[in-house]
């Protein structure tokens, strides 16, 4: 595990996502810096599988499995958390879906039903998620907010993928309009936008050698970074060090974005 400074001792968070990748690691390496964690996530197996991880190195934590697309689901599990740690300070969204390959396409052939997944879980989901942590927020006298966006979102170089791209644009849309309303709550929003990194949505792409290497040698520093490198800039966003940050964009992606 990282090296931790406690920079999140006493903060009571909830991640989305946190079954796998980079939502996993964010939970974490929350826990390893002294937050008590909500673990959301459709499936409780690897939800249970990020809580041993976390209770094996001493962390605490509460598996609360949730559809981010239900608001009665979204709701229930952030009252539970809520009630479990005393309040919320801190709230990450990371769940999402990415069809690349497998429905995702260009606009003229993309099907309805792939469109509406899509957005149901990454941008539907992500409202709600901010919606009622913003509220859970409000109890506790503020706190921050960091969604997870991509670079898809910024520049049109996601081929193929119609339905991401506006998805993730939207969440972008919502960091600028929660920073503007939420800053005189004591709220901050902010957004972490990872480049490629090796987590189970990417997976094909590192079974094709020929994709893989076409997709390195795109990124200055020609590697997919890992969940962790990502999880470290969701830790110093929740942190007070970041008391100033808000309505932000932080690309964690080896430098693609820049090129």
């Amino acid at each position: 595990m990282a090296e931790s400074n406690g920079r999140l001792q006493g903060k009571r968070a909830f991640v989305t996502g946190a079954g796998t990748g980079i939502g996993r690691a964010v939970a974490v390496r929350f826990a390893q810096e002294g937050a008590r964690v909500g673990l959301i996530g459709r499936r409780a197996g690897p939800l249970q599988e990020t809580a041993q991880l976390i209770r094996e190195a001493g962390g605490t934590c509460l598996v609360t499995p949730c559809d981010v697309s239900m608001e009665d689901q979204v709701e229930h599990a952030v009252a539970l958390i809520k009630e479990a740690f005393g309040g919320i300070d801190t709230v990450v969204g990371v769940a999402g879906i990415e069809l690349m390959g497998v429905g995702d396409d260009r606009i003229d052939r993309l099907e309805m039903s792939i469109w509406q997944q899509t957005i149901d879980v990454n941008l539907t989901g992500m409202f709600l998620t901010c919606k009622h942590g913003t509220r859970a927020l409000l109890e506790s006298g503020g706190g921050s907010i960091t969604i997870t966006g991509s670079p898809c979102g910024m520049l049109g170089f996601c081929s193929d993928q119609a339905a991401y791209s506006a998805s993730k644009s939207g969440t972008h849309g919502l960091v600028r309009g929660m920073a503007a309303d939420l800053a005189t709550e004591n709220i901050r929003v902010n957004c972490v936008i990872p480049g490629f990194i090796a987590t189970p949505l990417t997976e094909q792409v590192f079974e094709d050698p020929a994709w893989l290497g076409s997709l390195e040698t795109s990124i200055p520093m020609h590697r997919a970074g890992q969940p962790e490198e990502v999880a470290t800039m969701y830790a110093w966003l929740a942190s007070d060090e970041a008391s100033y940050v808000t309505g932000a964009f932080f690309t964690v992606d080896g430098g693609e974005t820049a090129v």
